[in-house]
């Protein structure tokens, strides 16, 4: 069993477990290669979101939506728990493409803003969560729907992507170690932004008076480390190092 350092193997990136528990034979030649065949690591894959992360098959991942960019929205919604879409609906959201059919889908999501209260907004069915028993990362399950709907055929996204400035690991720390000191626990500064630094940023943001959305912008982390009191070393130059 071949794997990287953290034990993911083949090219689908089973766990040892899981190979054990879900690999199946796609190509029918005796052998559950999730190395060597396409075909065997994708019904490998296949088989674990059906049995494991219980997929429903022709659902909905997600469904890009507009969100009401006023105060009378409660951002804090975002990666909550899911509701029935008429909820949703009642509280202003739109969906630019239309809302998949229920009968089909399901009638209950969640509200991600990957970017915050001024980009998309995404409607999560249950099959993303589904993508994220496999890989537990919004990004990941968001961006393997938004690429199977494009291959099925679908367009791109209706609003803007916003273009925010990148984040270095030391940002990211420095934001966690930020929230940390002003009473707001991230779990850690580790450097990744997951669902308990969101959550804390999401509680910062409340009682300062801002979007509740868990998004920490470039300008945002500025304003927690001044806050904060946090002062950042300059970078050091390779002249500098040398």
């Amino acid at each position: 069993m071949r794997g990287s350092w953290a034990g993911a193997m083949g090219q689908t990136q089973f766990m040892p477990s899981d190979y054990l528990a879900f690999a199946v034979d796609g190509d029918h030649d005796g052998k559950r290669d999730i190395w060597g065949s396409a075909v065997d690591a994708l019904a490998s894959t296949a088989n674990f979101l059906a049995r494991k992360a219980a997929w429903r098959r022709e659902g909905a991942v997600q469904v890009e939506v507009v969100v009401p960019r006023d105060k009378g929205f409660d951002y804090s919604l975002t990666e909550g728990p899911m509701k029935p879409i008429a909820d949703w609906q009642a509280m202003g959201v739109t969906a630019p493409l239309g809302f998949p059919d229920p009968a089909t889908h399901g009638d209950v999501a969640g509200l991600i803003m990957p970017m915050g209260w001024q980009g998309p907004g995404f409607l999560i069915y249950p099959n993303h969560m589904a993508i994220r028993a496999y890989n537990n990362s919004t990004a990941y399950a968001l961006g393997v729907g938004l690429l199977a709907g494009r291959i099925a055929g679908g367009g791109p996204l209706v609003q803007t992507w916003p273009d925010d400035q990148p984040l270095t690991l030391a940002d990211r720390m420095a934001a966690q170690q930020a929230l940390a000191a002003l009473g707001f626990d991230p779990g850690g500064a580790d450097g990744v932004i997951g669902t308990g630094t969101r959550k804390a940023a999401r509680a910062w943001q409340v009682s300062r008076g801002l979007p509740a959305d868990g998004y920490l912008s470039f300008d945002l982390i500025q304003r927690l480390k001044a806050e904060a009191g946090i002062v950042q070393p300059a970078p050091t130059t390779a002249a500098g190092a040398a």
